[in-house]
Order: C-alpha cells, then structure tokens, then sequence
C-alpha cells in the first residue's frame, strides 16, 4: 500500500509523553511510523517489532541507512552499536504501535465515529452493508475491510484484514481528507491479538457470529474467542450489536460490559428475524423490534447473510439513523467481490464465486446454491490454503459432502504438497455420494466444472472469493512469488468458451 506524506513533522518528545516513557535525549520531528525497513523514508521513527521470522532490532541499521531518524524499541541490547539515532524505549512495541500511529496521522479517530465488526464469516459482508447504511453524500462513512478501504468513489488497496496499527491510522486520515465523518472497520482475531487495534475507540462493535478458525496463530478456540471478545470492552467500544444465535454469541452477550443489543431468531431479541429468505433477486429479511415490524432487503446473496443484513440494519439504528432510511440504503448495497458473486450466460449453468473457506461458511454457501437452481445440480470447486489451519481441512470435506460433484483443487499451497492438501481434504468425503475428483490446476478444475455442469446447475467456486494472487511458494503472498489468478475471471473466460462451443 503506497505511503502518502503526513505532516511536516511531530516532536520525537511528543510521542515519548503518548506512551508515557522518558523523552529523548536529544528531541526531533519524526514523520511517520513505520515498522517494515524496506518501507522508510527519510524522517521515519522506525518501530522494532519483534514478529514470527524476523526481529525488528536486527533491521535497525538498514532503516537507519535510509533515513529512519530514531528508533522504538522494546529490546535495545539486541540494537547495534553506534547507530546515532535516539531510541524511545517502550515495555512493547506492538503496543505502542496503536498510540503513536495515532498521534502521527493526526489522531484521525477523533474526527469519525468508528464502528468495529468481528466474527468468524461474514465480516467483510457486514461491514460493507453497515457502510451503506451509514453513507450518505454529505456525510460519508469510509470502509476498511479484507477487499481494501473505500470512502464515496475514492479506494485504496490493502495487504491485511485489518492493517498494522500505523497503516490504519493513515487510512483513517485519508478519509476524514476525504470527506468521511465515519468509518466501519473489519476486526480480524489475529489483528486483535497483536493489537492493531489498540488506540481506536469505537462507538459500537458488532459481533456476526463465532465458529474455530485461525487456531494455526491462536492454539485454541478459547483463545481466539478471547481475541475476539476483547473488541467488547468499555475501553474499546460505548455499545455493541451482538448475533445470539449460537452459544458463542449469547456467551459474549451476557458477558459484555457494554450495552448490548440482540439481534437473531430468539424471542429474547431486540431485533428479532422473524422471517429470512435468499435468491437470485438478494436476501430479505422481516425484523421485529418491540411492537414494530421492517422488511429489510439487499441485493447481496447467500442465505448466511439474514442475520449479517439483521446486525447491519441493527447497528445503523443504535447509531442513530432513521428505520426506513437504514432499510431504503441497504435495498441498494451491492455485495463486496467474490461474496456470493453470481456469473450467468445463456444455456450455462449459474457460478457462484464465494470466499467461504470455513465448513459452516461451506456449508450455508451449499445451502444457497442448492436453493438458487432447485432442480439442478451443485458443483462444488474446492480447496485449502496451504501452511493455514490444516486441522479444519476434514471439515471442509465433510461439508462438501452437500454437493452432487466435488472437485478438489489447489488453493495456494504456500510450500505444502497441494496432493496432500487435498487428500486431508477427501477424507471428510469418504462413503458421500458425491462425484469426486482430483484435478490440482485450479484453472483446469473451474473450466472442467462450468464445462460439464449442465444448464439448470449451480457451479459453486469457493475458498479466495476476492482474491488475485494464488501462490505455491513458501510465506505470504507476494506479488512477485505468485501468479495473477481470480476466480470469477476464470468463471467468466469459462462461460465464454462454453458460449463460443455452443455456436
């Protein structure tokens, strides 16, 4: 993500007295925070984050050599000698990321009302309907999600769900530059857990819903819904909008020490979905709250997304916006890339391109596709990440026992054997009545499935939704390691060709 100027410059002193250390010995404007070496610019207060492969103290002097002008460290013994610059030395640098970023942009949060969204699925989703909501043209409401970050028809690219502290900060900036009174940022567990989000008060937080992922970074599903839960503190957030309808979600209800509000299928709700449906047109669903009723619709697709529209819907009221002009702006907010995206061509079978990469996300996108073409047949693309969440691999297999054919592919595999991958993943399919089969090129495994589904089918693509960049290689996905692939590009080129065949 490219790195706009900020300011002139903030006294080095001042962000010692944000995080409560010593001031330095001798004092200098520093222009931004930065925590990647290769990222520094002249004039950077350089942050030591001491991460999972590489310790930021032992990049000191690359930053220093071009340009950093001081340093934050958490573990100056491990710094080398003699490199001139002044060190605000903190207990953690990871948590003085929050603070300090903030002080750089300008404190940008300060000027929007910040609402925060987690949970398992659908945040991306939630987030951008609750945007919707809350946007309007002389009042805009900015989005931060996995896709990238948006305020009115200005959008800038990111790497994470939730950017590092001092990259969320800019964000932030860039849109009260742009007119944003008000921003919905995606929370993600991981950034959660190494404070990403600290030093961004929120108005409200909503919780979509909990099922185990991500137990590769948090070891145990108690410790990713502690991550989670964390978002739910008075020091976080003045109230949240919380979806009960499964144990996790009336666990972090009744343990909130904020104001809650309920929103599912219970009768103890304050939102209560008395009614939830979806197809081709959209999702709609029929809320009560207290002796009223709304009908509440949105082109977005996937029978997932009732409570997501519920928790929206929910949550631009407890901020304060009008009911009927809450259901009038999510009747015309489109679904973000690759969730429950639908691809048609004549005499072709309907694609659906979707991010769910979890067995119950998996498992209600098969719902979905099922409904959509009653009387056809699922085809069901499907793979899994590589070097991620290995143990849930079986659960994706057994979800997918729902499709009438499988096709197992590879999804990045990121240094594993995509063949292994895949077997992990065949073994939740033993004894299903499902076609299965193996074919580990994901462009052949797309084009194979439009090729053959007939014209009443659903082809069901899953796992990367938005996603450009597939990669084999070992690490995170960098651009000059992995090839250019999306898979409703794929889809596309796939009808085209079964149109062209056609005559």
């Amino acid at each position: 993500m490219p790195r706009p100027s900020l300011s002139p410059g903030t006294p080095l002193s001042a962000v010692a007295a944000r995080l409560s250390v010593p001031p330095p010995a001798v004092d200098l404007p520093v222009t931004d925070l930065v925590t990647d070496s290769r990222r520094v610019r002249p004039g950077d207060l350089f942050g030591c984050v001491r991460g999972a492969r590489a310790d930021g103290h032992r990049l000191a002097a690359a930053a220093v050599g071009v340009g950093a002008v001081a340093l934050l460290a958490d573990r100056p013994e491990r710094l080398p000698a003699g490199l001139g610059v002044p060190v605000l030395e903190v207990p953690s640098v990871r948590a003085a990321l929050g603070p300090a970023g903030a002080l750089l942009a300008g404190d940008p949060a300060d000027r929007l009302r910040v609402v925060t969204v987690t949970g398992s699925n659908g945040k991306t989703t939630t987030s951008t309907l609750l945007a919707g909501a809350l946007d309007r043209p002389a009042a805009r409401c900015g989005l931060l999600t996995t896709v990238g970050a948006r305020v009115g028809r200005h959008t800038r690219a990111t790497e994470l769900t939730t950017p590092e502290a001092p990259d969320l900060h800019r964000l932030l900036r860039w849109m009260v530059q742009r007119g944003a009174v008000g921003a919905v940022v995606e929370a993600s567990s991981i950034a959660l857990d190494v404070g990403r989000l600290d030093a961004l008060p929120a108005q409200l937080a909503v919780f979509t819903g909990f099922e185990a992922d991500h137990l590769d970074h948090h070891g145990t599903v108690e410790q990713y819904w502690a991550s989670k839960a964390r978002l739910f503190a008075p020091d976080r957030t003045r109230a949240a909008v919380v979806v009960v309808d499964e144990p996790w979600g009336r666990r972090l209800a009744d343990q909130a020490r904020v104001p809650v509000t309920r929103v599912g299928h219970g009768a103890d709700c304050d939102v209560r979905v008395l009614e939830g449906s979806s197809g081709a047109a959209g999702t709609e669903v029929l809320l009560q709250v207290g002796g009223g009723r709304h009908r509440v619709r949105t082109p977005v697709v996937g029978r997932a997304h009732t409570t997501n529209l519920a928790a929206a819907w929910a949550a631009a009221v407890r901020l304060g916006r009008d009911p009927a002009a809450v259901t009038a702006a999510l009747a015309a907010v489109h679904a973000p890339p690759g969730r429950g995206e639908l691809l048609s061509a004549p005499g072709a079978p309907l694609v659906v391109v979707d991010y769910a990469h979890t067995p119950g996300a998996l498992a209600e996108a098969l719902v979905t596709a099922a409904q959509l073409r009653p009387a056809g047949r699922v085809h069901l693309v499907l793979g899994a990440r590589g070097a991620r969440d290995r143990w849930k691999r079986q659960g994706l297999g057994a979800a997918a026992r729902a499709a009438d054919e499988v096709w197992l592919t590879n999804e990045g595999s990121h240094g594993e054997d995509p063949a292994a991958i895949v077997a992990e993943l065949a073994v939740g399919l033993i004894g299903s009545a499902a076609g299965v089969r193996t074919v580990l090129d994901r462009r052949t495994a797309i084009t194979a499935a439009v090729g053959e589904a007939g014209p009443g089918d659903v082809v069901l693509v899953v796992g990367r939704g938005h996603e450009t960049l597939l990669q084999d290689a070992p690490g995170a996905v960098d651009p000059a390691r992995a090839e250019r692939f999306a898979d409703a590009e794929v889809a596309r080129a796939a009808l085209d060709g079964r149109r062209r065949a056609a005559g």
